[in-house]
């Protein structure tokens, strides 16, 4: 599960989160566990899909992405000791600012958790790279669609269905 970083802002202070107490952490247990068995991760795969959650109000974004994905290197002396692990910025306010509450908001809590870590996956696995050219980027996020909604079609709900269908909607 994600480690949660409450409005980093760049700094460490840490402020209150505004998303409903314990929806991202479920979110990314529940996505993580579809997501692991969709690919049948191993427990050594799972060492190379570290993430750190932050929930960002600063960080400019583009202009239609719920979240963002960055890829960190620790510092150490030996390159063998450096520990790669992803970033993952949810833009919080944009989210909150699209008016969904309860399931709806969960459903889409979901969705942000699987797509990125279906790309976190493709990295993983040398299917994607995450220094591709900008060109390339909206058939990656098509590709990740895809399988989002292979892995989503087993979880029950209209939230989630609706969720995917304005997706769909998207990345047509």
């Amino acid at each position: 599960m994600a480690w949660v970083l409450p409005g980093w802002g760049g700094g460490l202070e840490l402020k209150e989160a505004s998303l409903p107490e314990g929806a991202l952490e479920e979110a990314s247990s529940l996505a993580e566990e579809l997501v692991g068995d969709f690919f049948g991760l191993t427990s050594r795969d799972w060492r190379f899909l570290q993430y750190v959650l932050f929930l960002e109000k600063e960080l400019v974004f583009a202009e239609e992405a719920l979240a963002s994905l960055f890829l960190f290197e620790t510092q150490a002396l030996l390159p063998g000791k450096r520990r790669r692990f992803y970033g993952l910025f949810l833009a919080e306010d944009k989210i909150l600012s699209l008016g969904l509450r309860g399931p709806s908001l969960e459903a889409l809590l979901l969705y942000i958790f699987t797509h990125e870590l279906v790309h976190m996956v493709r990295f993983l696995k040398f299917s994607a790279s995450f220094w591709m050219p900008y060109e390339g980027r909206f058939k990656e996020e098509r590709e990740v669609h895809l399988l989002c909604r292979k892995i989503l079609r087993r979880v029950p709900g209209k939230e989630l269905q609706d969720i995917i269908y304005q997706f769909d909607q998207i990345y047509s």
